[in-house]
């Protein structure tokens, strides 16, 4: 059965404005035909993606139907709960939130924390017997993942073992080996971890689907008694619970360990993450840990997390949360010997194409960038340079369109095209009477000086309109008054014109369509198809770029639109809606 992967695109939802991919530390995602896709050889399931859509189109697979399903059958299910809970479901005691759980089905509710505990004793005994060098914790699967995919060579430093979650199913199931691991907490890319061979985790459950499970169930853990709580299975962690915080792991492996430790390190965050990566040493001069964690301050600030913005608490919380003291006999019984060894040279990356320099200038001439001035890294495609966006083309991730300033200048260009072509004078102007633009056939009305002046500047940009005509006076009015239209009859050396002012945007834009009556007839139904043909194709195009770079990039639309408007006496949305 193909099962649907971690993180996924609801396309209906996708409004193609290239956040995701800003956003994404690998740029794991495709933009093909303006819909935006996870690459799934590519991603490492931090995600970011689903924290930072707009519209919600990255979504998290919900695994509560399958839990749902395990639920209702005869083997018994074991929850096992991230130490992150305390933030998470904070507004309910410890006994009454097992008690629900326990009213929901589960038949025990166990702490991964312990699983934590348990890898962190190996890891200890191990670590001590190395050499000078540099290891890496293994316990965030999308670091993993991230060393796999995208730095391979050091592949070698990862610590052999596998992750808590994994070694907390291993120690449930060695005890009960027709049971069923269900895990919940902040993370997704758990969810993946999942799909591995070897996984003894059933299910992974993110704590928002959690809080649904019961949400759905109506069970209310404020209402449960918590006479007779249920205690955990088969007994609360110890300091296995501050592993969701930046430096928990490194604390259970070196008892009271500072920040100014060089043995043992801390780091989280992506891009921190990435770029220590990227600058590792091959070796130390001294055995160095680093406990690495994709989230920013570690799993407290995991994407499935019911409250994701107040991370200070969620930090104080869980290191409030105070360590149990258990017997030895109990821990003896729980922490029976199980083998937690894992080797992480498998589901590496390595189709990675390096492109020539001419390859990579012939994509950015095709969009545009034919100098380094006209690469203007602004971003707006979702990549940090031009030449990334250009990479991201030839690998077939990218499409050219996403260059938004180069699609901006195509949409104005082609509507100035479209005006230039018009068969009546038309000319844009803003409130200091300065002309924004013009076609050659509305210079040629008013004149040779007018002629001429266009000559030596295509467009008139910057012209003062009192010296080009003696509209001034309209133009004046209009923008002082705001109103939508202004039309005019009026004799010009011997010439009967007939002048239609709008407004494009109130006090700011006007512009003036000039008809000569007798000159340049051509039937109007004609002119409008194809104002309405070009509005079609650029307006989306304006829109994006409007809407990415926060500029007014639809005002030549609005042009094309109050055109149509002077020659129909209504609205071009109203006729052509789409």
């Amino acid at each position: 059965m193909n099962k649907q992967k971690a993180i996924y695109t609801e396309s209906n939802n996708c409004q193609d404005c290239y956040k995701c991919i800003r956003h994404c530390p690998v740029k794991a995602i495709k933009i093909e035909n303006h819909l935006a896709s996870v690459m799934y050889d590519l991603c490492v399931y931090c995600g970011i993606c689903t924290t930072v859509c707009p519209v919600g189109a990255k979504k998290i697979r919900n695994d509560v139907h399958t839990v749902d399903y395990f639920l209702k059958q005869k083997d018994a299910v074991y929850l096992s709960l991230a130490p992150s809970f305390i933030s998470d479901f904070k507004e309910y005691s410890e006994s009454k939130l097992l008690n629900a759980l326990h009213e929901l089905g589960f038949a025990a509710v166990s702490e991964t924390a312990l699983g934590a505990e348990y890898l962190s004793a190996e890891l200890r005994v191990w670590l001590d017997k190395q050499q000078n060098g540099v290891y890496i914790s293994t316990c965030c699967p999308t670091v993993v993942e991230l060393v796999q995919k995208y730095y391979p060579q050091h592949i070698d430093k990862l610590t052999p073992f596998i992750s808590p979650l994994q070694t907390h199913a291993r120690l449930i199931k060695q005890l009960h080996p027709n049971a069923k691991v269900v895990f919940a907490g902040p993370c997704i890319a758990k969810k993946e971890e999942a799909e591995f061979a070897g996984n003894m985790v059933d299910a992974v459950l993110t704590f928002k689907e959690l809080k649904e499970m019961l949400d759905t169930a109506g069970i209310m853990p404020e209402f449960m008694n918590s006479e007779d709580s249920e205690l955990f299975y088969p007994f609360g962690a110890e300091d296995g619970k501050y592993y969701p915080v930046d430096g928990g792991m490194s604390n259970t492996l070196s008892k009271g360990v500072a920040q100014t430790n060089s043995s043992y390190m801390s780091f989280s965050g992506m891009s921190t993450v990435k770029a220590l990566l990227e600058n590792l040493p091959q070796s130390s001069t001294s055995p160095l840990f680093l406990e690495l964690l994709a989230c920013d301050g570690g799993c407290i600030n995991g994407p499935g997390r019911i409250d994701p913005f107040n991370i200070v608490k969620a930090r104080e919380d869980v290191l409030q949360n105070s360590a149990l003291e258990v017997s030895e006999s109990k821990k003896k019984n729980f922490f029976q010997p199980v083998n937690i060894v894992a080797d992480f040279n498998f589901n590496s990356y390595t189709d990675v194409v390096a492109y020539s320099e001419a390859e990579i200038t012939e994509v950015l001439t095709s969009i545009g960038k034919l100098t380094t001035a006209d690469e203007l890294n602004c971003g707006g495609c979702g990549y940090f340079t031009c030449k990334a966006f250009a990479r991201a083309i030839l690998d077939g991730k990218a499409e050219s369109q996403m260059c938004v300033s180069y699609m901006r200048k195509m949409a104005q260009n082609k509507a100035s095209v479209l005006l230039h072509k018009m068969p009546y004078g038309v000319v844009i102007v803003d409130d200091k009477l300065k002309v924004i633009e013009s076609n050659q056939l509305f210079a040629s009305i008013w004149g040779e000086s007018s002629k001429l002046a266009y000559d030596a500047k295509p467009g008139l940009e910057g012209a003062s309109i009192d010296k080009l005509t003696p509209l001034s006076r309209l133009f004046e009015n209009l923008l002082d008054s705001g109103h939508e239209r202004i039309e005019r009859d009026l004799n010009y050396e011997g010439k009967l014109l007939h002048v239609s002012l709008f407004t494009i945007q109130k006090h700011k834009q006007v512009c003036a369509i000039v008809r000569v009556p007798g000159e340049h007839e051509v039937s109007l139904d004609d002119v409008i198809a194809r104002l309405q043909k070009v509005m079609r194709e650029n307006m989306l195009t304006a829109q994006k770029a409007a809407s990415i770079l926060g500029e007014n990039a639809a005002n030549t639309e609005c042009v094309i639109n109050t055109v149509i408007d002077s020659f129909t006496g209504g609205s071009a949305y109203e006729k052509d809606v789409y």
